[in-house]
């Protein structure tokens, strides 16, 4: 029999999989907003949720992957929300915007920088360890 015990790894994954979904709704407080953010947040939740899924199905191997995916489409998803705030940026930074206008991309980054830390330790634990 294919018994399996939760270790310390599929709980940081299961971390990082529901600060990816918040951050789906995060990212809604953003002032400038991007439609492929929305598209890879959404990817990276599913491919953690998959990684979990596949945690109690089979190995190690493939949870990992799905892990290691879901770390690359958490980052993409940065990356790719900070192109549209650049100018904000730049005009709260001389003063001719409120800071305020800068709190929810910012509670957003934060946010996705951590489900980004998060997934990438557990990407490097092992997710399952088989029982004796």
């Amino acid at each position: 029999m294919n018994n399996k015990k939760i270790t310390l790894g599929f709980v940081l994954a299961a971390v990082s999989t529901v600060l990816s979904v918040v951050c789906i709704f995060l990212y809604g407080s953003a002032l400038m907003k991007d439609g492929m953010t929305n598209a890879l947040l959404i990817a990276a939740a599913a491919a953690g949720v998959i990684a979990l899924v596949l945690a109690f199905a089979v190995g190690k191997e493939l949870p990992n992957i799905c892990l290691i995916a879901h770390a690359v489409l958490i980052m993409a998803a940065i990356g790719i929300s900070a192109a549209p705030m650049v100018n904000e940026f730049g005009l709260v930074f001389a003063g001719l915007n409120p800071q305020t206008n800068l709190s929810g991309y910012i509670t957003f980054a934060v946010c996705a920088c951590i489900a980004w830390v998060i997934a990438v330790v557990a990407s490097f634990m092992g997710i399952t360890k088989k029982e004796a």
